[in-house]
């Protein structure tokens, strides 16, 4: 996965530090059109993802529930059905960006749309399949053969949630080049396409719920959700980048 971003990120760099037909290329794709008002929507989409994470990682019902079987059951079926409503909003703060005149800023929105709308497939899979599993454990049917296959095809779905989660992080990544002027002067530069005060309006935003993740940049180890607030903190705070009012 990281070979695959590093990749993305030699191109679109490309794009910002060569002058000439790249450097038009660049303005032309991504020219400074309302990106203060997408970078909100899309940090606010993120908080959602936040409390996905939560679900699953602090209040995991398999904590919760560790020797109550079917509770267990009936609590990740309830989350999975939260899930899905976190994930419809949050597409839903992108779904508007499809029709922007920035192209980046479409290929963003299109990749977050399709991602949400995987992971949200995915869990219809996994509520009929731990309906399933509870309908057996209620019957006493649920046989050790039974449980491996249950669990074989859980880690299945995972494993296609895992490259949906890959998508999110991939479309983070761009959505820092959106926030890169077009004023910038033959490709070189470094001025964003945002106020101080929307910066830091944007950072506000992020440290509500990604207090905790001050990493900056994609790292090993990191969850969907760092990887992305990672990736937008380093460009937000790191004083190289000049605000468009600073100049």
């Amino acid at each position: 996965m990281l070979r695959r971003l590093l990749l993305l990120l030699a191109i679109y760099g490309a794009m910002v530090v060569h002058p000439a037909c790249a450097a038009d290329e660049f303005t032309k794709n991504n020219p400074d059109v309302k990106k203060y008002e997408f970078a909100r929507s899309y940090i606010t989409a993120l908080s959602y993802m936040k409390d996905i994470n939560d679900r699953w990682e602090k209040n995991a019902p398999k904590k919760l529930f560790a020797h109550q079987k079917n509770k267990m059951i009936l609590a990740t079926l309830n989350d999975l059905a939260l899930n899905d409503s976190d994930l419809r909003i949050i597409k839903h703060y992108l779904l508007k960006y499809l029709i922007s005149p920035n192209m980046l800023m479409r290929k963003v929105a299109d990749i977050v749309v399709v991602a949400t709308g995987r992971e949200i497939a995915i869990n219809g899979q996994q509520r009929s399949l731990w309906q399933k599993w509870y309908d057996l454990n209620i019957a006493g049917q649920a046989t050790r053969p039974k449980e491996i296959d249950f669990v074989k095809t859980q880690y299945s779905l995972e494993l296609q949630r895992k490259e949906a989660d890959k998508d999110i992080i991939q479309a983070s990544v761009l959505m820092t080049k959106v926030l890169i002027s077009e004023k910038n002067k033959n490709g070189h530069g470094h001025y964003l396409a945002i106020t101080a005060q929307q910066r830091q309006k944007l950072l506000d935003k992020l440290d509500s719920f990604g207090g905790d993740t001050l990493d900056w940049g994609l790292k090993k180890g990191q969850t969907t959700l760092q990887g992305s607030i990672a990736v937008i903190r380093e460009i937000l705070e790191d004083s190289i980048w000049i605000s468009i009012d600073e100049k």
